[in-house]
C-alpha cells in the first residue's frame, strides 16, 4: 500500500475516532462514493501488482529454474 493510501486510511480512523468520541453523527457516504472508491482501491492493488510482475518478468532471478 502506497504512503497516500495510508495516510488515508489514518484520517479515515481518527475522524472516526474523535466522532465516536464526541458523539457526534458520522458523515454520510453516498453509494456511488463508496462504489467509486472499493473500485480504485481494486485498480490500485492490481496496478501495484502488474508493475511487480512485469519487472520480476522482465528481470528474472539468475537463482530460479
Amino acid at each position: 500500500m502506497s504512503v497516500a493510501g495510508l495516510k488515508k486510511q489514518f484520517h479515515k480512523a481518527s475522524q472516526l475516532l474523535k466522532e465516536k468520541i464526541s458523539g457526534v453523527e458520522g458523515t454520510k457516504l453516498d453509494e456511488d462514493f463508496i462504489r467509486m472508491e472499493k473500485k480504485t482501491e481494486i485498480t490500485n492493488k492490481l496496478i501495484g501488482d502488474l508493475v511487480t510482475k512485469t519487472t520480476e518478468y522482465l528481470q528474472p532471478n539468475p537463482g530460479m529454474p
